[in-house]
């Protein structure tokens, strides 16, 4: 495959397996595109594969990447009702997504939910390394019924924004209001992507079965079974995590533990060029393990 054709590719796979070319919307959304090793980006909870707009350029300058939405966020379908969206769930998708575009051991990117399902990537031996940054994780019963909280309420509160969401966002101080959950520099982000931000959150066709199934039980994963390289972060101004990074680095045999000054719980827009260097320093020590 091209570099350019891999640009406009999208995957159509059933969770059966089954390559679906015609029968409506795709189960999992993707893109591909670059050269190099194989990075995979997992976008968090209420996200879509836009979450990386601002590092996916510089990153297909030297890796072969792969964005997807995951499974009832965006373009991709939603778990079949008569399944539960758990992480299992997640990554059995994940790894017939990885399985049909012929990726064996890719290194992975991934952002709260998205970090989250690279460890267990990990743990299923799936990868080379894991950069995980807020991953969900271990947390006391009243931070995690915070964290619930505030997710349920920004769903909701996204929910009432859409609809006016194109006007709203081209304010500056409205667009950092709104995304001062995700982003601690939501100043920066343009006006039209901060609308589908916003957009993207209320539209998520699974959110509240995500958030029973794949966020709010910690099933607990054998960490010592993850023997890649993993990089742990968090941004200093992460209002969402709480403890749960800090807990993960201690628990993954080896990890190293990143704190990104001046950042939210999604970085990526935040400090692009700090997330890169996290790639690259995962990569590297996977190449020199």
């Amino acid at each position: 495959m091209t570099r350019g054709s891999r640009s406009a590719h999208r995957a159509e796979v059933a969770f059966d397996g089954r390559v679906e070319r015609s029968s409506g919307p795709p189960v999992l959304n993707t893109r591909r595109e670059g050269s190099g090793p194989p990075l995979v980006l997992l976008h968090g909870l209420g996200s879509t594969l836009l979450e990386f707009r601002a590092v996916r350029p510089a990153l297909a300058r030297r890796y072969d990447v792969l964005t997807l939405d995951l499974p009832g966020h965006g373009r991709s379908r939603a778990v079949p009702a008569g399944g539960r969206p758990d992480v299992a769930t997640l990554t059995d998708a994940l790894e017939r997504e990885l399985d049909r575009h012929g990726v064996t051991a890719p290194h992975v990117l991934g952002v709260s939910l998205g970090g989250r399902l690279g460890l267990e990537l990990a743990r299923r031996q799936r990868v080379r390394s894991v950069v995980a940054i807020a991953p969900t994780g271990p947390l006391s019963p009243p931070e995690r019924v915070y964290q619930t909280t505030a997710l349920a309420a920004a769903r909701l509160g996204f929910s009432v924004l859409s609809k006016v969401a194109d006007p709203l966002m081209r304010s500056a101080v409205l667009r950092t209001a709104t995304l001062g959950l995700l982003r601690a520099r939501g100043w920066r982000t343009p006006a039209g992507e901060a609308t589908e931000l916003v957009r993207g959150f209320a539209e998520t066709e699974d959110f509240w079965r995500l958030l029973r199934y794949a966020i709010l039980p910690e099933a607990t994963l054998d960490y010592h079974e993850i023997d890649c390289p993993v990089v742990i972060a968090q941004g200093s101004h992460d209002v969402l995590t709480l403890s749960q990074a800090a807990w993960l680095a201690v628990l993954v045999p080896a990890a190293r533990f990143r704190l990104l000054p001046f950042a939210g719980h999604s970085p990526v827009a935040d400090v692009p060029q700090r997330v890169i260097r996290l790639v690259d320093e995962a990569v590297a020590a996977a190449d020199h393990g």
